[in-house]
């Protein structure tokens, strides 16, 4: 993919007023410019998280009748059901009006359909059992399009409060409230609250009270407000950055247990952040949803008993771990689909019993990793159900109603949608969006860009620089942990961690006379595709790492490229290869650029150790790099690897195909008997006719 980088302008005469006003270093006040926070008052109102932003619950329309409704509801000792969703955000605002009610004595109970036996949303079997045992239901973060549902339950005797944050449609359900700050007419002037931050601006209303209900449940608000993606600016900056805080000393056994489970918020860990939150957290509340039942998530928070609380959570830490190991097999299994549809603009994948709830973070994966649309099918007889993820450019939406014709259902957006198909359409509906998606994938490819927020200087680096960044926190959409890019970064040492799933690298930067660490998560050691003394730019983050007592600034690196140097040494080593692979054309190359029989065998026997008889994926200049640490300490330059590689699939020695970058190689070895000579090859031997080398 031909990403670019882009660097957002920065403004240094407004950056500089801030630092003057606020006492702050140069990259924070830039950073803060690059947000729109770009005077003095916005910057600090900014780094105070918006703290008097407090909208008037009663802004939402409806939200007068459904507080009437409710509190009827109260008054009457009225039977009340929660009607919740699977996920984090579901979970959550489940929690938070589940105890609310119970507080203000009201007969409450909670329903949170199963995934794959209930499917999403409202079902009219789920509604039926609870008739003649509920009064009224009330839904959180769903509901906004259950036309029928809403009508069912009213010919059952039971009322309908539906509160619920997703897109609307031309028809409202006929309940006797609709709570959604998605609504046409409603002037709520902040649209963006998670299901959790609808149903905290409905306990407000019926509280009367904004802090006490954020001080009563800002935790829970802000875990299902950041795990749900929500934008993290306006009001959700204020309901984050309290819950956040609240979180750190919080009295929920629930979460506390969660977290020490998790090694978050102890005294050898850094205290919790939007990050942990996202990343440590959520998935594991999240997990119960997709593999099990979100119960024992509900559960968990609503646990008033020490014990309790830490089985809960070591169970949903087990069932997390149980997603993991699913979606790993999983992508595994794709991983081997791949081969026979690489050439394809759209992956449409599919197998019988690949489990629903986690194709879609498998879908995920798959198009992070090759910059591709993906869709992944999981059959059960005839009836496949999918979920879909793009790129930026190409809307999956849009391809999937080209497809209509083909499908049973769909719908989402234009980076990722949930399909259901038959099975005897499946090859059909994958032609058919591959031909759609020839020409705009290819356009989507072509456009992309990756965009920092600034530009970081070697000595900017520091313990305190990584301090100040922390305070733009919480971090998330809107508002994502600062992309730095460093330029001109020299590799020095480059160290393989747990069991090279990860890298760490050592850097030498000009003007800096000590070294930087970086780390490169979930970047493969045998697919770093960089060697010592490279020259790179590096797009990373700045944080500060804590662990047992000692705070240090790391960095984290997101994305590498070669930089202007390095890239012209690529090239030209490129063109060599051309050049001699050329029979037409007579010219002079360098003697290096033909390989000798040594690093033929040199490079043989580095692929039948790492290969044996599966295909990998290995970087060029892993190869290089190995080859030089093990092999021949005079290395082997990029043409001659080129070449070694044509003369082996020449002599069906092996397989192999590259990557679009060119730094990748996709080899298998193949089985042969006897002896190969290779200075009978006729590619060697043209190559050697044909040019002269100096």
């Amino acid at each position: 993919m031909n990403t670019q980088w882009i660097v957002k302008t920065a403004d240094f005469d407004k950056a500089s007023v801030i630092c003057q006003e606020l006492g702050l270093l140069p990259l924070t006040a830039r950073l803060l410019c690059s947000r729109g926070q770009d005077t003095p008052e916005k910057a600090k109102a900014f780094l105070e998280c918006n703290y008097n932003c407090k909208y008037n619950p009663f802004l939402l329309k409806d939200m007068d009748k459904a507080v009437e409704r409710i509190r009827r509801a109260i008054t009457n000792k009225e039977r009340v059901c929660i009607y919740g969703d699977y996920d984090v955000d579901g979970v959550t605002a489940t929690t938070i009006l589940y105890v609310y009610l119970t507080e203000q004595g009201v007969d409450c109970d909670y329903f949170i359909p199963g995934r794959l036996e209930d499917g999403y949303g409202l079902n009219k079997k789920a509604i039926s059992n609870l008739g003649g045992k509920t009064d009224l239901i009330i839904t959180v973060d769903t509901g906004i399009t259950a036309v029928e549902e809403t009508e069912y339950a009213s010919s059952l005797g039971i009322d309908m409060v539906i509160t619920d944050h997703h897109s609307c449609r031309d028809v409202l359900p006929n309940a006797c409230a609709v709570v959604n700050p998605h609504r046409e007419d409603c002037e709520y002037p902040f649209k963006h609250l998670a299901g959790v931050g609808v149903v905290y601006k409905l306990l407000s209303a019926l509280e009367g009270d904004t802090d006490k209900i954020i001080d009563r449940f800002g935790d829970i608000i802000a875990i299902g407000t950041i795990a749900d993606v929500m934008p993290i600016v306006d009001e959700n900056r204020y309901i984050t950055a309290l819950g956040i805080k609240k979180l750190q000393n919080t009295s929920n056994l629930g979460l506390k247990a969660l977290m020490a489970k998790c090694n978050i918020n102890t005294a050898e860990n850094k205290k919790v952040n939007s990050i942990s939150i996202g990343f440590t957290i959520s998935p594991r509340i999240n997990a119960a949803g997709r593999i099990k039942n979100a119960k024992s998530a509900v559960e968990l928070l609503l646990s008033k008993d020490e014990a309790l609380a830490d089985a809960l959570a070591e169970e949903l830490c087990a069932i997390n771990k149980e997603r993991q190991n699913t979606e790993q097999k999983i992508y595994e299994e794709v991983q081997k689909q791949i081969e026979a549809y690489k050439d394809d603009n759209v992956y449409v994948l599919s197998s019988d019993g690949w489990h629903q709830g986690v194709i879609g973070v498998v879908a995920s994966r798959l198009t992070e990793r090759y910059g591709q649309p993906s869709i992944l099918f999981s059959f059960d007889g005839d009836v496949g159900k999918g979920s879909g993820r793009s790129i930026k450019g190409f809307s999956m939406l849009d391809a999937l109603k080209v497809c209509d014709g083909l499908l049973e259902e769909y719908g989402g957006h234009e980076l990722a949608a949930g399909l259901t198909i038959n099975r005897e359409n499946l090859d059909a509906f994958r032609a058919k969006i591959n031909e759609y998606a020839f020409e705009k994938v290819k356009s989507a490819k072509d456009s992309s860009f990756v965009e920092a927020d600034c530009e970081i200087f070697a000595n900017e680096i520091t313990l305190k620089q990584a301090y100040e960044i922390s305070r733009l926190e919480p971090f998330g959409l809107q508002n994502p942990v600062p992309l730095l890019l460093l330029r001109d970064a020299c590799i020095c040492e480059i160290t393989p961690l747990a069991s090279g799933k990860h890298v760490r690298l050592t850097l030498e930067c000009e003007g800096l006379s000590k070294k930087i660490t970086a780390i490169y998560f979930n970047m493969r050691y045998s697919e770093f595709s960089f060697r010592l003394g490279d020259r790179c730019d590096l797009l990373t983050t700045l944080e500060v790492n804590e662990f047992r007592g000692v705070s240090e600034a790391k960095l984290y690196i997101k994305k590498m490229r070669f930089s202007s140097a390095a890239e012209e040494e690529f090239e030209e080593q490129l063109s060599y290869y051309k050049a001699a692979t050329d029979v037409e054309n007579h010219v002079d190359l360098p003697k290096e650029s033909i390989p000798s029989l040594n690093q033929f065998r040199a490079l043989f026997r580095l692929l039948k150790r790492e290969l044996g008889e599966s295909r990998k994926k290995l970087s060029f200049s892993y190869i290089q790099r190995t080859i030089k640490e093990t092999e021949d300490k005079e290395g082997i330059c990029l043409c001659s690897l080129h070449i070694i590689f044509d003369v082996l699939r020449e002599s069906n020695l092996a397989e192999w195909s590259i990557s679009d970058d060119g730094s990748v190689i996709d080899v298998r070895l193949l089985p042969f008997k006897g002896k190969v000579n290779l200075d009978n090859s006729p590619l060697l031997l043209r190559i050697k006719s044909n040019h002269k080398f100096y």
